[in-house]
């Protein structure tokens, strides 16, 4: 191969790529990540499951109006996450993850006037040991990893910005506090018995799936560091799996929960408008 036109192919090769440098120095960056506080608060859909400590021929389960009434069950949920998102496809998609403490409330309450609830503390060959309660309640701490992905409805930026939202969270319980009420005072010998046996069997683990349309407010210049304040109404809010909490199950099949979220999303780095690249 001649010599002359290997050293124009090196000189050419080298000014391409000096052009190359040149060229992103003189564009400015585009930071595409931004950073959320969250806070919601959610009625999780799922439905009602038959704690095996409570007698099953008592009234309660026999009762077609407690049923009727009872069926469906909902967990409620609250939560803050703290959640970096990272967005993409000219900024009208974003994908996140980041950390969430949750709060879960799982109870069961009688109606006191009309029948209460037979548990069985314990059980030694013939002997059975049942306590009358009240209510039954647990509150369990969770920390985990929502993974989201959400799109903007316009391709534009604009002061008031509609999008929606799927999403779901992986937990991990770190603490359970239960609470018991008797019927009779004097039993109240037994309530850490029986707070010990409302969580067994129960798994660390839990998950929940959601969807979402949200509206993001304010509208944003290239280059400045603007906040973004997101409303959201979730809709559905399900939990996927079985024994992570006292007395529900999954609620697959079960009507679907809701809720709102409120959000505060700051840029790292220079703000990009949605619609650029």
């Amino acid at each position: 191969m001649d010599k002359h036109f290997i050293q124009s192919l090196c000189l050419l090769v080298l000014f391409s790529i000096s052009s190359l440098f040149a060229q992103e120095e003189q564009t400015p960056k585009r930071h595409n990540l931004k950073l959320a506080f969250e806070f919601g608060v959610n009625e999780a859909g799922c439905k009602l499951a038959e704690h095996e400590r409570i007698r099953k021929d008592n009234y309660l389960y026999n009762n077609n109006d407690f049923l009727y009434r009872e069926r469906w069950y909902s967990l409620r949920t609250t939560y803050f996450s703290l959640k970096p998102e990272y967005f993409f496809f000219n900024n009208r998609m974003g994908i996140a993850s980041g950390l969430r403490f949750t709060t879960a409330i799982s109870e069961l309450v009688s109606d006191r006037e009309r029948y209460s609830f037979l548990w069985r503390a314990q059980e030694e060959g013939y002997h059975t040991l049942y306590v009358r309660l009240n209510s039954l309640r647990q509150n369990s701490y969770l920390l985990g990893i929502p993974l989201e992905i959400k799109c903007f409805l316009n391709n534009r930026e604009l002061p008031f910005q509609t999008y929606i939202k799927i999403g779901a969270s992986f937990n991990f319980r770190i603490n359970t506090v239960s609470q018991v009420d008797f019927t009779n005072k004097n039993i109240d010998r037994y309530k850490e018995m029986v707070r010990t046996q409302l969580s067994e069997g129960n798994h660390a683990f839990s998950s929940f799936a959601y969807a979402a349309i949200g509206f993001k407010i304010g509208k944003f210049r290239e280059g400045l560091n603007t906040p973004w304040i997101n409303i959201e109404l979730q809709l559905p809010y399900i939990l996927l799996t079985d024994r992570s909490f006292a007395f529900v199950r999954k609620g697959i099949d079960g009507i679907p929960g809701g809720g709102f979220q409120l959000s505060f999303q700051i840029p790292i780095g220079k703000n990009v408008p949605i619609g650029l690249n």
